[in-house]
């Protein structure tokens, strides 16, 4: 297929959280939908005065267990345009309730083809497996329609509820028929490692649909909630470690083994932390094989970094990533790839240029990143 030279793909950008994508709930549900609240004596808030009110709480929540930084209303709500966090995106962006302005705004940063993931919001929305299963599918529900205004730009990746077994089989066909590019998932399915067999029936079906899993931060793993008392915490403890315990079940729980013809990719979580996790489970398997019995039924039965190099695992870098190289060194140049992460605050407008403007990688590397390793990922735009 024909593109032009300097195409950029986009492997992980986002729409934040509206109302707009839970306006298909299914009733009874549709009454324990998420809705907008705002605190009025909040002088002292620092402009987090909005949140969701779910299930009786709040979410995101700013101070006290189970504290992240995520979408608030007031980022998608004209009614709290006081406290949009003065993004420089327009509201039908952010939530592409107006497709054709998230296009200007690629055209803008000079991306081509875009995938966008749901807000990380939806990690910790609901623990009740019937109504996490109704906000996933609404969801994609929604992120179906609103791409159909340009299918070849506008690609995105559907939620897989894999705490609802039936639900999450569902919604592999629904979202496969949809037009979803990916499916995804966070760290954890719940208190559920990924490689719990609980979770077999998803995996079999992503599989039979040809999609790719995408693994991405989030703060899914409740044990760690009450340990994550401010936003700070909460994204380095709460929303950081439930990838590692992703990670450990991809290749330490065997799901690369069991699915020989799925791919994995792990995104918004940089790619510096494989300089330890990979020679660190190294080290601990090459201890349980000489251990010898009983014999170990959950290692991974070959060397943690062909995993990395089989053309079947992911990651997104950072553009700003001083020891790039030393990952490309680790796991081979095919399977990184350039994320955007736009709209959140942290998005750079320059992200794709860091790249092109990185001495310490080649030119051939610079295009696999931006493009040809994300179309390996994904498939043809």
């Amino acid at each position: 297929m024909h593109r032009k030279e300097n195409y950029v793909f986009d492997a992980d950008a986002h729409v934040m959280v509206s109302p707009r994508m839970w306006e298909d709930l299914p009733e009874p549900l549709r009454l324990r939908r998420p809705r907008p609240v705002r605190i009025d004596d909040s002088a002292d808030l620092g402009g987090l005065e909005t949140s969701w009110f779910v299930e009786g709480k709040l979410t995101p929540r700013h101070w006290g267990p189970g504290s992240q930084p995520a979408n608030n209303p007031a980022t998608t709500n004209p009614e709290y345009s006081g406290t949009d966090l003065s993004l420089p995106i327009a509201i039908g962006s952010r939530d592409l309730s107006e497709p054709e302005l998230r296009l200007k705004d690629l055209d803008r940063m000079g991306i081509d083809c875009s995938v966008m993931y749901p807000s990380t919001l939806y990690a910790t929305m609901s623990t009740d497996p019937e109504l996490e299963a109704a906000l996933y599918r609404s969801f994609n529900r929604y992120m179906g329609k609103a791409c159909r205004a340009n299918p070849k730009r506008l690609k995105w990746a559907g939620l897989i509820p894999l705490r609802h077994p039936r639900e999450a089989c569902e919604a592999v066909v629904e979202m496969k028929e949809l037009g979803a590019s990916a499916g995804v998932v966070f760290g954890t399915a719940g208190d559920r490692l990924l490689s719990d067999p609980f979770c077999y029936s998803a995996y079999d079906e992503l599989a039979h649909a040809g999609l790719p899993l995408s693994i991405h931060f989030g703060m899914s793993y409740p044990p760690l909630w009450d340990l994550s008392r401010t936003m700070f915490s909460g994204q380095f403890i709460g929303m950081t470690f439930p990838m590692f315990l992703g990670f450990y079940a991809v290749i330490g729980g065997g799901l690369m083994d069991r699915y020989p013809s799925l791919k994995f990719a792990f995104l918004e979580f940089g790619s510096e932390w494989l300089l330890y996790a990979v020679p660190r489970m190294e080290r601990f398997r090459r201890m349980a094989e000489r251990r010898g019995a009983p014999t170990p039924v959950d290692m991974p039965r070959r060397r943690v970094v062909e995993y990395l190099r089989s053309g079947r695992f992911f990651i997104t870098c950072e553009g700003d990533d001083e020891v790039l190289p030393e990952e490309i060194e680790l796991m081979g140049e095919d399977n990184i790839l350039f994320a955007s992460d736009m709209p959140h605050p942290e998005m750079r407008d320059n992200a794709a240029e860091e790249i092109l403007q990185n001495k310490e990688l080649t030119d051939a590397q610079k295009r696999k990143i931006l493009c040809n390793n994300v179309i390996r990922y994904y498939g043809e735009p």
